[in-house]
């Protein structure tokens, strides 16, 4: 059954509480979404009291459980929603069974997991039994540089994007390419361009956001069978990729999204501020997180100056698209603060 969680409350960085839902249609679109009807999120059917002070990400479990890791906490909890329990895996810390800043929690095969450490650079494959089996700095195909995965399938390949600069020359303009990664063989098969927002490349005094913010990129996804969906922003259309078929192509979805509002630069500037990993923040002196009270006052001014942002929102989130056994999940932009908005595909 699917699932995802519901935010009472809550702002995009402080999550006090949760709940498991039943996989409730938002904007169930047949393709032709200006008319779908908008649904909303029923009643929970479990929830969970434990408060989280930034909740990054979740993955359940064959038997229910559900592990998910508090970034600025720096801890990774399996709970169980009918006893109301909530069991730590691991430890904070630099150790081969610990990890600092849990970033994502991507399913592999066997029900084991594979936690992306970004306090420490690495990767921690989470066994089954959630125990750290062992901790590791990835670099496919002995590239000698590292990546960061953000997908698996069923036969534990893994996907990421590779850095425009390790393929200088490789991808058009302002895309990366998008890879998938055989641990089994150490073979990378480069699947296709993505549209990413542009870098800024012009030097600053102050710190700032390294992208345009706002601007048009593509989101993708893979599945379990290893197909790969591409959420291309030009004309907001999904492609679907196959090994050995040729790509499907769905028809046009919508324009672009609202307008660019000062309450939205301000709200992604502080989110961009608490949830980036920062040098020196952390208890030994290595990568940690921006306090809330240090996200505020003339921090956050210097950085919304010093930024660039897009006068538009994009029609979609370039982060925000996911699977279901039966749909893909698409975060529509919204201005800071209104109700969060999917499109069912």
């Amino acid at each position: 059954m699917g699932a995802t969680f519901s935010r009472r409350g809550a702002s995009p960085l402080v999550m006090p509480r949760f709940a498991w839902c039943l996989l409730a249609a938002l904007l169930p679109a047949s393709l032709g979404a200006q008319a779908a009807p908008i649904l909303r999120v029923g009643r929970p059917v479990a929830t969970h009291p434990h408060e989280f002070s930034q909740l990054r990400a979740v993955r359940e479990l064959r038997d229910g459980r559900v592990l998910a890791a508090d970034w600025i906490e720096e801890r990774v909890l399996a709970l169980d929603l009918a006893r109301g329990t909530a069991v730590a895996v691991g430890r904070s810390g630099r150790g081969p069974a610990e990890y600092r800043l849990p970033a994502d929690l991507i399913a592999l095969p066997g029900d084991s997991t594979l936690l992306v450490d970004q306090g420490n650079s690495r990767v921690a494959l989470i066994g089954p039994d959630l125990t750290i089996r062992r901790s590791w700095v990835p670099s496919p195909g002995g590239a000698g540089w590292q990546f960061t995965p953000r997908a698996a399938d069923a036969r534990g390949r893994l996907y990421f994007t590779i850095p425009s600069w390790a393929e200088a020359g490789q991808a058009p303009g302002d895309s990366v390419v998008l890879a998938r990664w055989d641990p089994a063989t150490d073979r990378v098969e480069r699947l296709a361009h993505v549209l990413a927002a542009p870098r800024l490349r012009e030097p600053s005094r102050d710190p700032r956001i390294p992208m345009l913010v706002f601007a048009p990129a593509d989101a993708w996804l893979a599945d379990d069978d290893g197909t790969v969906f591409l959420v291309r922003v030009e004309g907001y259309r999904v492609e679907r990729l196959r090994s050995g078929a040729t790509p499907v192509v769905g028809p046009s979805l919508g324009a672009m999204g609202p307008a660019v509002t000062d309450a939205d630069r301000r709200a992604f500037a502080k989110a961009f501020l608490m949830s980036s990993p920062m040098s020196g923040r952390g208890p030994d002196g290595g990568m940690g997180h921006t306090p809330a009270a240090m996200a505020e006052g003339e921090a956050l001014e210097r950085l919304l100056r010093a930024s660039r942002f897009a006068e538009r929102h994009p029609p979609f989130s370039a982060s925000g698209a996911w699977c279901s056994p039966t749909h893909l999940w698409v975060a529509r932009s919204v201005p800071a603060g209104a109700a969060a908005r999917y499109d069912l595909l």
